[in-house]
């Protein structure tokens, strides 16, 4: 195998648009073949890039992909936008890392960006392990008619030992969307944010409903031993990384907690809570999360108010 190689990504500007809800953003999800988040042109797949010795990742085309080598084939981390010109292009940088068949796929979340080649994949053998809850997202939204959901599914916990690897998908809370996975390749040390960790501003990628969870998932996420992570755009990012963007929500929150008991309302909280000088890593812009965002955290801390992620079903 060629090392190919390692570059630095840029930020891609416009990453999760700000929209005056303050919702999290469902990305233009069609079916394989339809319009997914940017075009093919404006978002080409890139070259494939070596983490460590056996595990790749491929950016843009959609979210960053991860591709793990074992000796009897190959386990896929999301699998990108829709399109044909997408999907040939990523097809042909996995088989530049291995000329073995995709084995295993796991999704991060029910988005366009993340899951519409996972059809392709199935079509040619692969089995697509996902979150139940995930897959009730899916047939319940506007992906209904999108081939490729999980063949596979678990409730809270799943452990694929396969070819002498290890990866392990775990849901510990809602942050992006309400079928959040984190995905851990542990014998690489390498975890999958996907959206629970953006490269970009966090606002409006995570809702004001859902934000209440994010610190405890970020907990959970620290307690699995990763030395790499990845979010869904982006960089490779490192454990300190990971943990500075914790600290940062820990303040947040703090403050949004202490501006409450100082008597602020729904109406007035989002002007009570500093956050120019809240970044995300490798961000130079602050958070700038709206209004609307800060009136439904309000309401989720009021029902939530220790964050407890949605029981599996």
């Amino acid at each position: 195998m060629i090392q190919k190689r390692m570059f630095v990504l840029l930020m891609i500007t416009g990453i999760h648009l700000a929209i005056a809800s303050g919702a999290a953003v469902a990305q233009d999800q069609g079916g394989r073949g339809g319009r997914g988040r940017g075009a093919a042109a404006a978002d080409p797949v890139k070259t494939a890039t070596q983490i460590k010795p056996d595990l790749w990742y491929i950016a843009d085309g959609g979210a960053n992909s991860v591709v793990e080598v074992t000796p009897e084939g190959l386990i896929l981390g999301d699998t990108k936008n829709p399109g044909a010109e997408i999907e040939t292009a990523f097809i042909a940088e996995i088989k530049s890392i291995s000329p073995l068949p995709v084995k295993y796929v796991f999704n991060t979340h029910p988005h366009g960006d993340h899951i519409s080649h996972n059809q392709y994949f199935i079509d040619h053998g692969a089995t697509v392990i996902g979150l139940k809850h995930l897959k009730e997202l899916w047939e319940s939204g506007n992906l209904n008619s999108t081939p490729g959901k999980p063949t596979v599914l678990f409730d809270k916990d799943y452990d694929l030992k396969f070819g002498g690897a290890e990866v392990e998908a775990h849901y510990f809370g809602s942050a992006h969307t309400d079928a959040d996975t984190i995905v851990f390749f542990k014998t690489k040390k390498l975890v999958m944010l996907s959206d629970l960790v953006n490269y970009a501003n966090p606002s409006p990628g995570i809702s004001g409903t859902n934000a209440v969870q994010v610190p405890g998932i970020l907990d959970k996420v620290l307690k699995l031993d990763f030395d790499t992570a990845i979010a869904g755009r982006g960089p490779l990012l490192t454990r300190a990384d990971v943990q500075a963007y914790q600290r940062t929500w820990d303040t947040f929150m703090t403050r949004v907690k202490d501006a409450i008991k100082a008597g602020a309302t729904k109406e007035t909280l989002a002007s009570q809570v500093k956050q120019d000088d809240l970044f995300s890593p490798g961000l130079k812009a602050p958070w700038a999360f709206n209004a609307n965002f800060f009136s439904q955290l309000f309401d989720a801390l009021k029902a939530n108010p220790n964050g407890e992620p949605r029981q599996a079903e």
